[in-house]
């Protein structure tokens, strides 16, 4: 069984979370930490793992939630186009899980990877209103 590190709020950190923190070289003060604000952020689940996309941060939180508290079992650094991608994904599951249904599409023409303005991302394009991408705020 794995050693686990308590935090405030109902969320564990598991001993491999702490070692892919400094594995990966990813700068993070466990105690700013806050699932309220992790939880709010867009996600998608995948193999029983939660995944919470920080683009602020650049990672990405993989939490598993059973018995009313969070464990968060590793964590993952980014690049911004990555983080792109899998925000793509992320609201891609969720239009297919809640607005599909419905018979409705909410996100998926604009939130097609192939479809976004990588220049608006990095904040330089200069087409402006005569851009033939999307021009996307990340959340």
């Amino acid at each position: 069984m794995t050693s686990q590190y308590s935090c405030k709020n109902n969320v564990v950190f598991t001993e491999h979370f702490k070692e892919r923190l400094k594995q990966r070289e990813i700068n993070l003060d466990l105690s700013t930490v806050n699932i309220n604000e992790i939880i709010k952020m867009p996600y998608y689940k995948d193999t029983g793992c939660y995944k919470f996309l920080d683009h602020k941060r650049q990672v990405i939180f993989y939490i598993r939630h059973s018995n009313n508290t969070f464990k968060i079992e590793t964590i993952i650094k980014t690049n911004p186009i990555q983080m792109l991608k899998n925000m793509c994904d992320a609201h891609r599951m969720l239009c297919e899980q809640k607005y599909h249904k419905k018979n409705k599409c909410k996100y998926c023409k604009l939130w097609n990877f192939n479809n976004i303005c990588r220049d608006n991302l990095f904040g330089e394009c200069t087409r402006y209103d005569n851009c033939k991408f999307n021009h996307i705020k990340m959340p």
